[in-house]
């Protein structure tokens, strides 16, 4: 994909026409437009990932949810419902590390180099290549979102709002985790078995998949210093679902974990670009 800066700019030369008589604010808020264009341009044009935003949430929601629906959740219930939230929340974590090997990528075939060296601070490359991981993330998530007919969720608009608010905060998160990822990794094949380590942990011991009442104690702490537990509890909560612990709360966690995870990424990106 050419996409360039501030347009992703073509050469040093056009980069220096195109942004000499441009603030240093200027420039970092193009090129964060720019490197938000340019992902959401590759993922509307990768068709694996428009398959795997539709095939994830329906095998976990319809297939798998409808294997254990008459399963034991804690009481009487649906399991496709009780699923629900942890088959977005999962969609959101393999979709959001996924963000990360676009650095990989990006730099085996030289593009991270044409972006270093174009005048834009660290920090406005990575607020972009977080907001554009990020907004494709939640597209994926309102996918699986869509799929609540079918397992007989019900909710109002207003309801959706929130659930949209949570999943985005989640998104943001698990994005810069994945940019964080991406920044250290220098091969294809080391991020992909970094990734699949740190998703799996935090999908099945997010309280989405299996409720926490009747794991052993030492995997219940694990649950709840997990920071997807809260954000899959805020998704419950914004639908009207049984959640665990207070929205304040949910919203805290989720929020402090995605901030947390930008300065990681921050300071990941910044370390491995020297």
């Amino acid at each position: 994909m050419s996409t360039t800066l501030p347009e992703l700019g073509g050469g040093a030369s056009g980069r220096a026409a195109g942004v000499r008589f441009m603030s240093p604010l200027a420039t970092d808020l193009a090129a964060v437009l720019a490197l938000t264009r340019r992902d959401l341009l590759r993922f509307a044009r990768d068709r694996s990932q428009l398959a795997g935003a539709i095939g994830r949430p329906f095998i976990w929601m319809v297939l798998f949810g409808s294997g254990f629906r008459h399963a034991a959740v804690g009481g009487a219930g649906d399991y496709r419902q009780f699923v629900y939230s942890g088959a977005i929340a999962m969609t959101i974590l393999f979709g959001g590390m996924f963000q990360g090997i676009t650095i990989v990528w990006d730099r085996e075939f030289g593009m991270l180099r044409e972006v270093l060296v174009a005048p834009i601070s660290r920090f406005a490359i990575v607020v972009g290549k977080t907001c554009g991981g990020a907004l494709v993330t939640l597209t994926q998530a309102v996918v699986a979102a869509a799929f609540a007919p079918m397992v007989g969720v019900n909710f109002g608009i207003v309801d959706g709002l929130c659930l949209l608010g949570a999943a985005a905060l989640l998104s943001i998160g698990i994005t810069a985790l994945g940019v964080a990822v991406g920044s250290r990794m220098r091969t294809f094949e080391g991020f992909g078995v970094i990734s699949n380590f740190v998703v799996l942990p935090l999908y099945f011991l997010s309280g989405g998949v299996f409720p926490p009442e009747g794991m052993p104690s030492w995997m219940r702490t694990l649950v709840m210093c997990n920071p997807v537990t809260y954000g899959v509890d805020l998704m419950r909560a914004s639908i009207g679902q049984a959640h665990a612990f207070g929205v304040l709360l949910d919203a805290g966690m989720t929020g402090g974990f995605a901030l947390g995870m930008c300065l990681v990424a921050f300071t990941a990106f910044r370390r491995a670009s020297h």
